[in-house]
């Protein structure tokens, strides 16, 4: 080969390792992070039930969920079991296999079901996960730190549920966000669990549910990201909510449910299921990331939507519950409150979508909440008769939907 060929062929290769060394040190400066719902795997979820999402999760260093119900078969119920009223959850120990394939590194334990087999069957499921390789918060005082390069991600779980860093005491979480924010080289997320089940939208005030105070959302989002967290992400009521920007960061008040089993209604939009990615620097600025509509179509198994429910649903609530929206039309974090803003000004606001009747009050009067949950139950009920007949409650996988 002549002198000339190979000048240029060695020119052309520093130019591409340069390329590529500039297109590697850009990816190690942000923070690739997925969050997910609620995910109760039940006994029919196959080893390949998040075919569909792992393209998605390549890449990503943070991948959380939240595990509805323990890992464990030890312990005893500690609640009552009424069909239809109440229920509890359960999942062998052996589903973290389908958790671990997926690429997930940090489970949300802080719920109302991480308790359902007492002390055995909370502690066994840190013992499974541990194993597995997946952090876990959710106790009070307990945070999930991740490494990822020099930046460690501190994950802090809240839920209004005993036994669980408490959604409630919003001083005493945000001392922890504080703590954690404090630590060198440290980004910090908080988790939440509560809101009231069927309720698309966030509510000015105390959420309650059964009788039972499941938060005061807007206040609990804005104060951690005042002491200090970098991103805020919500699941409880089983059913997507919008996004909001605040001080250039960004709450998902929920991402509803994501995979669930036989058992759990997933009509309309409990069964949509949300996938949110978001990019931050090395200093927690919001740099991007989007939401990917999934759907359960088949229970345990988030099939790609290309309808993108979810997301439309996301963004029509964003702009009806924000001046600050955090979703544009196709489904984009937006990354600056003057974007935010900007977006809100720009687009009319769409017609209201039609709420879970049990939830269209903020605050509901127990008796009224009763009454509708158990129709809601009902229905439920009817449409999986034959199925729900089937189902081992007692052992295999148990349900509840408080």
């Amino acid at each position: 080969m002549k002198k000339p060929a190979l000048f240029i062929l060695a020119a052309a290769a520093l130019v591409s390792g340069i390329f590529a060394a500039a297109t590697a040190g850009a990816a190690s400066k942000i923070i690739r992070i997925a969050a997910v719902g609620d995910i109760m795997l039940g006994s029919e979820a196959s080893a390949d039930a998040f075919a569909e999402v792992k393209p998605f999760l390549a890449g990503r260093q943070v991948i959380m969920g939240n595990l509805e119900g323990p890992l464990t078969d030890r312990g005893g119920p500690t609640k009552a079991f009424i069909p239809g009223i109440s229920y509890f959850f359960r999942t062998m120990p052996e589903m973290v296999d389908r958790l671990s394939s997926a690429g997930f590194t940090v489970m949300n334990l802080a719920n109302n079901h991480v308790n359902d087999y007492g002390p055995p069957g909370a502690r066994q499921t840190r013992e499974v996960l541990k194993e597995a390789g997946i952090l876990y918060t959710g106790a009070p005082g307990e945070v999930a730190r991740q490494k990822v390069g020099k930046t460690f991600i501190s994950v802090i779980g809240l839920a209004p549920n005993k036994g669980c860093q408490h959604i409630n005491d919003i001083p005493a979480a945000a001392e922890l966000v504080r703590r954690e924010a404090a630590k060198p080289n440290t980004l910090v997320i908080v988790t939440f669990h509560g809101g009231a089940e069927g309720n698309i939208h966030v509510p000015y005030g105390q959420e309650r549910y059964l009788g039972e105070n499941r938060g005061d959302l807007r206040r609990l989002g804005r104060a951690m990201i005042d002491v200090g967290a970098h991103l805020v992400v919500g699941h409880g009521p089983h059913v997507p909510r919008g996004l909001e920007i605040y001080k250039d960061r960004l709450i998902a008040y929920s991402l509803g449910n994501f995979a669930t089993g036989r058992g759990i209604g997933v009509s309309g939009q409990r069964g949509l299921a949300p996938l949110l990615l978001v990019d931050l620097t090395l200093k927690g600025k919001l740099a991007g990331g989007k939401i990917i509509s999934f759907k359960q179509e088949r229970h345990g198994r988030p099939g790609l939507d290309q309808n993108h429910e979810a997301m439309k649903l996301m963004h029509t609530l964003s702009l009806l519950d924000f001046d600050r929206p955090g979703l544009d039309p196709k489904g984009k974090i937006i990354t600056t409150d003057s974007a935010a803003r900007t977006l809100a000004a720009n687009l009319p606001k769409p017609p209201r979508p039609q709420a879970a009747k049990a939830a269209r009050s903020p605050k509901p009067e127990p008796a009224e909440a009763a009454r509708a949950s158990a129709e809601e139950a009902k229905a439920d009920k009817k449409r999986g008769k034959a199925e729900q007949a089937a189902l081992p409650y007692r052992y295999k996988w148990e349900l509840d939907y408080r």
